[in-house]
């Protein structure tokens, strides 16, 4: 059976994604959960690790580990506030998110990394606006050893 990601990649992607984000002179925070846990709070941001352990291509060339792929999917959740529309709150954690996943060319700790951030990382998919919250979602191919 192919690997799948362990518990420990997981914890290490989840605190590394950012939680914050500052517009203008505001910080917002939002809550940071995986997709089996209920929402209490807006903005939130879930992640689901999905299509897991698919062997690649791709193995490592200075010992010839094999990489193994998954899918991250995080959906970005907001609403209105009195400074700020919905949309905009989760297009700025998009943007950051986004921006902290670019780096991860390197590997992060326990070896999870991306290859390309054009054809890793899709683009924003905003699922529209339902009783007042904002639905956005990332699409990222990670692969791990």
């Amino acid at each position: 059976m192919a690997r799948a990601i362990s518990n420990d990649q997981k914890k290490t992607i989840f605190t590394q994604l950012p939680a914050s984000v500052t517009i203008d002179t505001d910080t917002i925070n939002a809550s940071k959960i995986y997709v089996n846990q209920a929402i209490t709070s807006y903005p939130t941001i879930t992640l689901n690790f999905s299509n897991d352990g698919q062997a690649t291509d791709i193995r490592d060339v200075s010992d010839g580990v094999l990489y193994y792929s998954c899918t991250l999917t995080i959906h970005i959740l907001t609403e209105n506030t009195d400074s700020y529309n919905g949309a905009r709150i989760a297009e700025q954690f998009a943007s950051d998110i986004i921006a902290e996943i670019e780096t991860w060319t390197t590997p992060l700790t326990s070896d999870v990394r991306i290859f390309n951030p054009d054809e890793d990382i899709n683009a924003i998919g905003n699922m529209g606006f339902d009783e007042g919250i904002f639905d956005y979602i990332l699409s990222i191919t990670l692969y791990h050893s």
